[in-house]
């Protein structure tokens, strides 16, 4: 019975500290019990965060296309969580822990998040971080914070702008057509820079057989596209006077 009660207390103990550190780690994982209430339809989405998807478009990066990412990713929830998993593992810290680096309404990944926090949007173009007295640069981009709705679509506007004009450059696409760009965002923000430098070379296509993590990238792409037309209407009934109630 002693020996039942030690295991129990250890197993009990274990469990404590992992979840100490892995909110030490990803302390966005603090916000879960608010979480669940901030899912949105596509009219709130668009009626909360419009002007911001508006501020932070680019040319590339449309207002329709960043609301329609938060959609497909996170229902409009700036505070969205990854599953936790199980997973055999080494290193007692690994066994379980959040599934992914992940946070916030576009589910930015530490990485992305390394690279795209030197960036801005300032005047609906991209600009990188400089020297404190530099007035064209960005200023206090050590502040941005992924579960922010402002930061948020700011980072993932510049790291997908940066990105599509990059790998097109790179590749010498020079006539790409607006929704071959637009895809091609799409594609960077589920996948990563590599596998959207092979979708252009496919003829921006994607094969039956490739996956990103465990999602269908034409299924994903297509539910993008989808989104895009909801919020494309939404702006257009709001242009002319009237909100759609759309779910």
């Amino acid at each position: 019975m002693r020996v039942s009660i030690g295991v129990l207390l250890v197993a009990i103990l274990t469990l404590g500290v992992n979840g100490i550190y892995q909110i030490v780690r990803k302390p966005t994982e603090l916000f879960f019990p608010v979480s669940g209430t901030l899912y949105k339809t596509p009219s709130e989405t668009w009626r909360v965060y419009a002007p911001i998807f508006r501020r932070y478009a680019t040319r590339t990066i449309t207002p329709e296309l960043l609301a329609a990412l938060a959609q497909v990713e996170a229902s409009g929830n700036p505070l969205v969580r990854t599953y936790w998993r199980w997973s055999w593992a080494l290193k007692p810290f690994e066994l379980y822990r959040p599934a992914s680096s992940a946070v916030g309404m576009y589910q930015i990944t530490d990485g992305t998040f390394a690279e795209a926090r030197h960036y801005c949007i300032r005047g609906h173009a991209l600009v990188r971080e400089g020297a404190w007295n530099d007035w064209h640069a960005c200023w206090f981009n050590a502040l941005y914070w992924r579960v922010v709705p402002s930061h948020a679509v700011q980072l993932t506007s510049a790291y997908l702008d940066l990105k599509v004009s990059a790998i097109l450059g790179r590749l010498g696409v020079t006539r790409a057509t607006s929704a071959q760009q637009r895809h091609l965002a799409a594609a960077v923000h589920l996948c990563g820079a590599a596998l959207g430098a092979t979708y252009v070379r496919q003829g921006f296509h994607f094969t039956d057989t490739q996956r990103c993590g465990d999602q269908d990238p034409r299924a994903y792409l297509g539910r993008v596209d989808a989104m895009q037309a909801v919020f494309a209407r939404l702006a257009a009934a709001e242009a002319g006077g009237a909100v759609p109630d759309t779910h």
